[in-house]
């Protein structure tokens, strides 16, 4: 498995935050077939206005499928300009599970 995790300080409305990447975390499962699994994850330690998107593939292959056909894709492209104002800049890592 590959993760995708997409981190951000929340930096307004935590309400908005929550309601739109539920959206597109819903939209992205059924839309691509690439994405096997999309949630989120808040630090209970540690910055606690930090946000963490995970979204799991089967490879690194799937990923990057993915990532080039989601900027096309405008409700995710229009949920990313909306939270411009409401989070710091995202900084996206890519892990593997290895065990």
């Amino acid at each position: 498995m590959v993760y995708l995790v997409r981190t951000a300080h929340i930096i307004n409305d935590w309400e908005k935050v929550g309601e739109l990447y539920r959206d597109l975390s819903t939209h992205i499962k059924e839309k691509y077939e690439q994405v096997k699994d999309s949630y989120f994850l808040l630090n209970i330690a540690g910055p606690v206005d930090q946000i963490h998107w995970v979204i799991a593939f089967d490879s690194l292959a799937d990923e990057e499928s993915y990532a080039h056909k989601v900027m096309d894709d405008p409700k995710y492209v229009e949920a990313m300009k909306m939270t411009m104002d409401l989070m710091s800049p995202p900084v996206d890592r890519l892990y593997r599970k290895i065990f």
